[in-house]
Order: C-alpha cells, then structure tokens, then sequence
C-alpha cells in the first residue's frame, strides 16, 4: 500500500530514496489512470503531440517526451478542461461501469487498497443484485467525494494579469487539511521539545486565496491556543495587538508588508510585552531581509529572547501542497511530496526545455501526484530557485527535495517571456527591478518604497519611460531627507543607468497609494498603444 500523504514525523525519518520511489509511482499511476481519462486538457494534449500516457514512467520522461509546458496564460483560457471530470470522454458521456474501473485501475495502480477494496465490494453487490441500490448510492458518494468541486481558490493574478479560479474537491480538502499543518509544525519544531506551546494568530487577510484556509486548518490542529482574524479586515490593526497581549501570543502567520508596515508598525508604538520565544511564518510575497530584520527587531525591543522567522511557499496552483523553511536562513522543504513536486526547469531559446542540474537556478514548475478538482502537470509558476537538492539538509538534517532562495532573491525573473509578459523595460534597458528594491531597502533611514514605472506623458504610450520611487522614512531620518534622496538615486543610476525622481511621503500615504493589504511593491503604469 502507497501512503497518500506523509506525516511530519515520517518526513524526518524517511530518505530520499524512498521519497523519490513513492513519487515515480503515484506520478505513473496518476498519468495513466487519472489524468489520461480524466483530464480534458491533458487528453487533448497527449493525443496533439502523440504521446501514449503509458510509456511515462516517471517525471523525468516529460523532458524525454518533449511534453510543453503549461503556462498562467494558457490555463486562464482553459480553466474547465483542467478539472478532472470521469463523466466524460472527449466530449463524449462515458458509461458508468467504465468509470469505476477506471478508478479501480488508478486506486490498485496508486496502492490505494482501501478505495479499491470499497470499489469492488460494492460492485460486487451491485453485478449480483445483494443490496444493489444501497451499494450502487454508496459508490455515487464515494465519486461525488472524489471529483464533485466542493471550492476554489483565485490566483492572484499578478502574472497572467486576470485571477482564475483553482477547483478543490472533497477529497482535496481532506488532503489539504492533513498537509498544512506541516508547515507550522516544521517552523516550531527546534522548541518542541522544550515544553513551549504554541497560542497562535492568523494575520493573513480573509480571501477566497490558500494563504488564510490553509494556515486556519494548519494553527487550529497545533495550537493551545488559537486566534483567527482578518488582518485588520474586522478588527482595526492596533485592537489586533492587545489581543496578541491579552492572550500571551506567541506565532504570528501573515504576509510581510502587513506584519510589517502594520502589525508590528503598532506593536512597537504600544505597551506591549513579547513572550520570551517567538515564531513569525511569512508567506503570499518576496521576503526582504530588511522587513525581517525589523519584525525581529519589533519583538525583541518588547522582550523577546529568541524569534525564528521563517518562510512559507504555496500557490493556488499547489493547490493543497506547501513547502516551508526550516530556518531563516535555510532551504524550502517540501513538506507534501507525495501529493505534489516542485520540479526546475531551464526553457531554451528555441522552445524547448530540459529540467536543471541541482546546482543551477530554474523555473518552478509543479507536477501533481495525487488529488482532484484542478490539476496540473509540468506548470510553470514562473518564480526562480537559485538551486534545488535532494538528500540530507545540511541545516535540520531533514531529507527529501528541498531548495533555496525561492521567491526572495530570484523572483524578478518571474517577469520574463516565458510567463507570457515581457520583462520591464525603462528606457530600452532591462531592469531587475526586485534586486534594485532590496538594495534600495537596505538605505539608512528608509522605512518602506514603492518602485514605480510610468511614462514621461502619461497620456502618450510613445513618449519616454521614467521611474518613479516613492519613499517613507523613518521618524528620525528627516533631517537627512536631501541626502537620502541622493543616495537613492545614485543606488538607482549604479544598478540600472537610470536617474530616478524620487517623492518623499508619508508612510500612511505610500500604503494607500501602494493597494493597502496587499502591497504592491513595484507597479508598471505606463498606458499601452491602442
């Protein structure tokens, strides 16, 4: 029997070499039993490029195969053929009988014996007319369960420029509700063992997005003591703190602007007192050094001994899968590979592709290997890990696929053509504008910025780019606002040959005008030629 999914205590005993074997299997059987049938988009795609679902054996014959990837843009313009749906076939509707042995084919191929000892017993039942309609209802249920969508999540669209939705079933609730926890589980377990208990808040925004019913389901199985809120949606930002206070808070899960521009922004300013350890999880966006730097900060000027900071990553894409750091200044690990693998990919100028060697930055690319509702293979999320292992992390030991750097120092190549958009261009040069803005954050005296890319006349497309930086300083760097300013251009003009004008405002000022709850760290207004 294959395991479905892998508790966080099998992840710290299992090796590698056993996680990679239940991988290739799950991934064999899902291909042929699950998507072939199942998949509309997948189908078409094998049948288009003349694939036979049946000499995949593993993920490494996607690359063999030639098989394309899977972009935003394209799934935004197919969002119901990436449902599994077993009621049809090629547009056809297919026969009951033949749906269950389908299934069966997938539960015996996948090892999941207890699904496919259901399957038959009551198929049995139902051929030999013993209790025909209960069990015939029974095995209704039991595919609604499997397939009917019971949600979705929306993507935020920052990439493909439009939200669409991602489908969970049952079945992947189920699945979500047993993986999430890992990531919480994984961020405290170096105190575990000292008696520490964890009284947890939920700082994530209430959105129909992963982040807040994943950490919700995650925090309510771990904590002593939980507290869910909207970040600041229900409750205003600084009665949030006193209830931190009130309840002795000691995990905080939210997105880094909002921790940090918000939420510890008023804790520093009131009569608060941090518990001795703290843990912070961070996750929805780029992770700065300089905004862990003053969360921690934060805490420890109220008292705190000891805060680990680590940070999480998921997408809608994943769906009911997350990978997490085991420290700060540690690797992602996959927390849920036997339900999905984060795959690197290198995609070449002639359109081909090829996965990269552990040692070489790529594309994260998702494959699942188990679940419903939405389903993706070989899906390019864009973000870019500057290297990925297999084996023994030499920071918790832990083994398994793990990788580094994901979504904080290399995410400005999310931007690239491959994804569907093009790179920011100012001025003719191609700017890595995500690099610029952690240097431009590491400046004394600056509290927060947003990057800005306009053009010169805002109402001519063809008139030339500028780039505008809005800046808000800390409460004691105004006297030296000239020289900031300065400083910032200059920084600008050394990384991109670019001279920018440069706005000091007020920080309330730079949130607003920065989209509030989720920030936007860099915004492209330039108007687009009819």
């Amino acid at each position: 029997m294959t395991k479905t999914t892998l508790t966080f205590q099998e992840l710290k005993r299992i090796s590698d070499r056993e996680i990679r074997e239940m991988q290739d299997r799950k991934f064999r059987a899902f291909i042929r039993y699950q998507v072939w049938p199942n998949h509309p988009y997948y189908r078409h795609l094998f049948k288009e490029n003349n694939i036979d679902p049946f000499n995949i054996t593993c993920m490494r014959d996607w690359e063999k195969y030639q098989i394309p990837l899977v972009r935003k843009v394209d799934y935004k313009d197919h969002i119901r053929e990436f449902v599994l749906n077993p009621m049809e076939e090629d547009g056809k509707e297919r026969d009951p009988a033949n749906i269950v042995k389908s299934v069966m084919a997938y539960a015996k191929a996948s090892g999941k014996s207890d699904l496919y000892a259901f399957l038959r017993n009551n198929g049995i039942r139902v051929k030999l007319h013993i209790g025909a309609d209960a069990a015939m209802e029974r095995i209704k249920e039991r595919l609604a369960y499997l397939y009917s969508p019971l949600q979705f999540w929306l993507s935020s669209g920052r990439a493909s420029g439009m939200p669409a939705p991602v489908f969970l079933t049952r079945y992947d609730n189920d699945l979500l509700y047993r993986n999430c926890v890992k990531v919480g589980q994984m961020a405290v377990d170096p105190w575990v063992g000292t008696g520490w208990k964890l009284v947890s808040m939920n700082l994530f925004p209430y959105a129909p997005h992963l982040g807040w019913h994943a950490v919700n389901m995650g925090l309510k199985q771990m904590s002593e003591f939980y507290v869910a809120t909207s970040a600041g949606g229900a409750i205003p930002t600084p009665k949030l703190v006193e209830i931190a206070k009130l309840f002795k808070v000691n995990g905080f899960a939210g997105m880094p602007s909002y921790l940090r521009n918000r939420f510890f922004r008023a804790m520093k300013e009131m009569d608060y007192e941090a518990p001795e350890k703290v843990v912070v999880l961070l996750a929805g966006e780029k992770i700065y050094p300089p905004v862990v730097d003053d969360i921690v900060d934060t805490l420890t000027s109220k008292g705190a001994k000891e805060v680990r900071v680590v940070g999480g990553y998921a997408s809608s894409e994943s769906k009911i899968s997350f990978a997490v750091q085991c420290s700060y200044e540690g690797p992602y690990h996959n927390v849920s590979p036997l339900i999905l693998s984060f795959e690197f990919v290198r995609v070449n100028d002639d359109g081909s592709w090829e996965f990269v060697d552990d040692d070489e930055p790529g594309h994260v690319t998702l494959f699942h290997l188990d679940g419903t509702g939405t389903v993706f293979e070989g899906f390019l999320l864009g973000d870019i890990s500057s290297r990925h292992e297999r084996g023994c992390c030499p920071i918790c030991g832990m083994e398994g696929p793990f990788f580094w750097d994901i979504g904080r120092q290399n995410d400005v190549e999310a931007q690239i053509d491959i994804m569907g958009i093009s790179e920011k261009k100012i001025k003719g040069a191609t700017v890595n504008l995500t690099a610029l803005r952690t240097d431009l954050l590491s400046i004394d005296g600056i509290e927060e910025l947003q990057i800005e890319i306009a053009k010169e006349d805002p109402n001519d497309p063809y008139s030339m780019d500028v780039l505008n930086i809005y800046v808000a300083l800390y409460g004691g760097a105004e006297g030296r606002r000239d020289e900031i300013v300065r400083e910032v251009q200059q920084v600008t003009k050394n990384a991109a040959e670019i001279t920018p004008r440069v706005f000091v405002i007020s920080f309330e000022e730079l949130i607003e005008r920065s989209g509030g709850m989720k920030f936007m760290e860099i915004s492209d207004v330039r108007p687009r030629p009819a």
